[in-house]
């Protein structure tokens, strides 16, 4: 085995360095990956005639010959898609293990045991071998160095083996990214020239127009060689400085969404939506923005605008009305029955004024203003409760648990009368003259029903009363009341006045 035994030569060190600055150029002006290969296994060999070098490439774990001209074609044929392992030469044991691999002399190795005849038939005597690694550290190739006779490694060769694949690696990465990129950069100009929705690319200090797809051209109606020389502020009605502020916000990536007047070619202004975002290219940063008419859409909504505005006018008129009607009814029979002697007739006067404020109460707050389809139960019951107890002329004191539910008008409508009816009950026939009246309303939700008790510590009532044909004409109007909200009613006097209701909070769909 001859050795060589060379320092590392600062002449030799500088033709190195030269020969890689101008492996480096080609790989920044992106030459093909297997012209920059091959620049490098030829620069090594003319600055080294005794080498003869090769790059493997790793795919799917196997041998892919990336650059070897001096090497018989026998030779490279036979390595080529060769699965990389233990004992698979130099260079698949390189690849497979990811540590450099000396072979001083091929003949005697165990690496090359099934691979030393092809290697000896064509006068390759030692082979060095080293794994090329990408910035993940992954291997993905090796570089390596044969000789005619058996040799081993100066230090100066090491230097070149593991240089030259550090080398071989900028290269492969490099035109990995290339490849990413050009594919990238096809897909989007497919993307962007072949869709159908509005496009620009727009620079955000100046506002030019850079591109536009077909979709722009025929929406905008300038031929494109005419519109990538505007400015977007000769499109958008806005202030120019106005404009800017956005550009400047969507390159930010403060805001993505714009909406703005666009003026047409013919003269026609659109009212559009843009969703703009910042994009690289060439190391420019631009705007990428997809442009949507919405002229008919926001046209339309001003027209419901307008309908909804008309349409609350005359619903406030109508409430308005409804309401002083109630009022005067309410007045008119509030007016006869204090004209009239028959208690009887009195007393059913009163009762319809009480169910009239009753119904009043409850379209105020249903109604007025806004028109709310729906409403707390609590806002209402308990003015309501309070407003009832307010025409009697003795002290009552009001127990109130009432629950924040919310109620539909029809089932709030109900409760309302059904509340007038009990608690009037109450306040007419239950008051004991030794002790004070006592009324309690409390509300619960009771999974998928809600219940109500009201109740009094009065003088209770007959059994007898729960009996249908036993009942009055107002508990006739709470049974079918509760009726009309798909609820049950029960009650009972013993101790005093006790109802109560249960009914589902979702009216069932008939």
């Amino acid at each position: 085995m001859k050795l060589r035994n060379r320092n590392l030569d600062p002449e030799r060190i500088a033709d190195f360095e030269c020969f890689r600055s101008g492996i480096l150029e080609l790989i920044v002006e992106n030459s093909p990956l297997t012209e920059v290969l091959n620049e490098i296994v030829i620069g090594i060999e003319t600055l080294n005639p005794t080498m003869i070098c090769t790059v493997v490439l790793v795919e799917n774990s196997k041998i892919k010959m990336g650059a070897a001209p001096s090497l018989p074609k026998i030779y490279n044929d036979a390595i080529e898609g060769v699965t990389i392992g233990p004992e698979v030469g130099s260079c698949g044991t390189a690849a497979y293990t990811g540590k450099r691999v000396i072979v001083e002399d091929i003949s005697k190795s165990p690496l090359w045991k099934n691979f030393k005849n092809i290697a000896l038939s064509v006068g390759l005597f030692s082979c060095w071998s080293e794994p090329i690694r990408s910035h993940k550290k992954e291997v993905i190739g090796t570089f390596a160095i044969y000789h005619k006779e058996i040799l081993s490694p100066s230090e100066f060769d090491i230097f070149i083996i593991t240089e030259t694949a550090d080398l071989v690696s900028i290269a492969i990465e490099k035109s990995i990214v290339s490849e990413r990129l050009t594919e990238s950069e096809r897909r989007f100009r497919n993307f962007f020239e072949k869709n159908s929705s509005v496009m620009l690319i727009i620079e955000p200090n100046s506002g030019e127009i850079i591109n536009a797809n077909q979709a722009a051209v025929a929406y905008y109606g300038y031929p494109h060689e005419v519109l990538t020389k505007m400015k977007i502020d000769e499109i958008n009605t806005l202030p120019s400085e106005q404009v800017k502020e956005e550009r400047m916000r969507a390159l930010a990536e403060e805001r993505s969404y714009f909406s703005f007047p666009h003026k047409l070619a013919n003269g026609i202004t659109k009212q559009v939506e843009v969703y703009s975002t910042p994009i690289e290219t060439n190391n420019r940063h631009l705007l990428f923005s997809i442009v949507h008419d919405v002229t008919e859409r926001k046209t339309a909504e001003e027209k419901v605008k307008s309908l909804l505005s008309e349409k609350e006018l005359i619903l406030r008129e109508v409430h308005h009305r409804i309401k002083n009607n109630m009022t005067i009814l309410y007045n008119l029979l509030d007016l006869q029955a204090g004209s009239q002697t028959n208690v009887d007739v009195q007393n059913s006067l009163k009762d319809a004024t009480s169910r009239i404020k009753t119904m009043s109460l409850l379209y105020d707050k249903l109604y007025s203003g806004k028109g709310f389809s729906e409403s707390a139960l609590d806002e209402y019951l308990i003015p309501l409760s309070e407003q009832v107890i307010s025409l009697f002329p003795y002290p009552v004191k009001l127990n109130a648990e009432i629950t924040k539910q919310q109620l539909s008008a029809e089932q709030l409508q109900a409760i309302g009368i059904i509340t007038n009816e009990l608690l009037t009950n109450s306040l007419k026939y239950a008051r004991e003259p030794n002790k004070d009246l006592i009324i309690t309303i409390k509300t619960w939700r009771e999974g998928q029903n809600f219940q109500i008790l009201i109740s009094d510590n009065g003088k209770g009532f007959d059994p007898k009363m729960s009996n249908p044909e036993n009942l009055g004409f107002g508990l006739t109007l709470v049974t079918m009341l509760v009726q009309q909200i798909q609820g049950t009613l029960s009650f009972q006097g013993n101790k005093g006045a006790e109802y109560q209701i249960k009914f589902p909070i979702s009216k069932p769909h008939l």
